[in-house]
Order: structure tokens, then C-alpha cells, then sequence
């Protein structure tokens, strides 16, 4: 891990630089997250519309950091981008991420150990790592090359001890438990906002199917 952040160093793609943090062309701030905790309970008291804004925001994270890192690395292989995306996420502080199943265009699942965010809330009742859990779907989009979104399975919040996530393909998404599902995403209203910022960032929604 610690070698990928001196290449990325050293290579230009992370600088640190007075008043500013800039990765892969991107502004970067760090991020307390206790501030994230905040942001997260007035979601969750908000409801689903809330939950789901609060999920967008990670995504479009995850998919404008992603699609630099596909472009400034030249990853032209889906084992290639998902490889450099799982090694980077490792860097953000959010967990050390494991592997269960992966394929492309159709779902990545993964074991998420000692992320301190929801582990701030145990014991807790509630999942509550929906801004990571856009942030995974966003990158998901840009390796998979196409439109993935996010299911929390289990969270340490709860159990203390790991998060189970999984990055599901719409179809995929249509067959899985719909009550976990509308309890995180508001899918309509996301797509709508996903396929805008596709547009704005300059690509072509049909590429994601959308």
C-alpha cells in the first residue's frame, strides 16, 4: 500500500503542495470524520431522500476520482482498473478491503475490515456508511464500464467487527432484496442525478447504460 503512494508521489499524481491537495488533477481535501458522522445522522434522520443525496455525493466522488485515475494511468483492462482502484481506496483511511467475488459489468462484493467510520458508531442499529458506499458505486461505474450502485449487506456499526458491500449492476439490483433496497437508495431520483452528472462531466450516459 504504501509503495503505490510513493509511486503516485513521485509520478506527480498526488501532490502536496501550501493550501493545497491535489490527486490525479483533482482537489483534495482531508476530511474529518467526525464531520462525515454529522452529515451522516442528519441523513438518516432526513430519511431516504436525504440517505440517497448523502449516497450521490460519494458517488460523484468516486466517479470523477475514478475516471482520472483510469485516464492519467492508461488502465484499458477491467482487471487492471479494478486492481488499482482497490489498492487506492486502501490509501483513503476507509477500511482494508477484501475481495469475495468480482466480475465485470455485473457486481464486485467485498469485505471491508477495521473502517473507522462506522465503527465510530458501534454498537449501533442502523447501517450507516452510505456516502462510502457511493463512492464505491462511482468508481464501480468507471471500472465495470458501466452503471453499478451500492448495497450495505452488513456494517460494523451493528456488529462491531466488518462491513459487507457489494457493487450490483441494475440488473442485478432488480434482484435483490427490495426492502434493503429501498432502505438505501432512492433509485429513480438517483438516476436521474447520476445520468446528469455523466453529462456534465462530459461522457456519454448511454456508454453506463443509461
Amino acid at each position: 500500500m504504501y509503495g503505490l503512494l510513493s509511486k503516485l508521489i513521485i509520478g506527480g499524481k498526488l501532490k502536496f503542495e501550501p493550501g493545497r491537495i491535489t490527486a490525479f488533477k483533482d482537489p483534495f481535501v482531508l476530511l474529518d470524520l467526525y464531520s462525515l458522522r454529522e452529515m451522516t445522522n442528519d441523513a438518516v434522520e432526513g430519511g431516504i431522500h436525504n440517505i440517497s443525496n448523502l449516497y450521490f455525493y460519494g458517488w460523484a466522488y468516486g466517479y470523477y476520482a475514478t475516471k482520472n485515475i483510469v485516464k492519467l494511468l492508461m488502465l484499458k483492462k477491467f482487471e487492471e482498473r479494478y486492481k488499482i482502484s482497490m489498492d487506492i481506496i486502501g490509501l483513503l483511511g476507509f477500511g482494508d478491503y477484501q475481495t469475495l467475488s468480482f466480475k465485470q459489468a455485473d457486481h464486485a462484493k467485498f469485505k471491508v475490515l477495521k473502517d473507522p467510520f462506522p465503527l465510530l458508531y458501534y454498537p449501533h442499529d442502523k447501517f450507516v456508511c452510505h456516502y462510502i458506499r457511493g463512492m464505491e458505486a462511482g468508481g464501480g461505474t468507471h471500472v465495470h464500464e458501466a452503471l453499478m450502485d451500492n448495497i450495505e449487506f452488513e456494517c460494523a456499526a451493528i456488529n462491531g467487527q466488518y462491513c459487507i458491500h457489494a457493487n450490483l449492476s441494475q440488473e442485478n439490483i432488480d434482484k435483490a432484496d427490495q426492502k434493503l433496497v429501498s432502505s438505501q437508495l432512492d433509485r429513480a431520483y438517483i438516476k436521474t442525478r447520476q445520468k446528469k452528472l455523466i453529462e456534465e462531466a462530459g461522457d456519454d450516459p448511454s456508454k453506463f447504460g443509461l
